[in-house]
C-alpha cells in the first residue's frame, strides 16, 4: 500500500506522483480502494501498486487471466 487517506485530493496528488515517477506504469497494476464511511467513520481511500515477482507477467498481459 502506498497511501491511506481520508482526503480525496491527497489521493489524486499521490496518484499523479506515482505516474510521474513511473511513466511506463501499467494501469492494471494500480488499485484504488474506497472504504465507505458511516456516521462514525469517514470514507477512506487506499492507493496500492501491484509489484510482480521478477519474471512473472503483469496482470494486464497475462493471457490466462480473466
Amino acid at each position: 500500500m502506498l497511501l491511506e487517506t481520508q482526503d480525496r485530493s491527497e489521493l489524486r496528488a499521490a496518484l499523479l506522483r506515482v505516474r510521474a515517477a513511473r511513466p511506463r506504469i501499467d494501469a492494471a497494476a494500480v488499485r484504488i480502494d474506497t472504504l465507505c464511511g458511516r456516521s462514525d467513520r469517514p470514507t477512506t481511500y487506499r492507493l496500492c501498486l501491484f509489484v510482480p515477482t521478477p519474471g512473472s507477467p503483469s496482470p494486464a498481459r497475462d493471457p490466462g487471466a480473466g
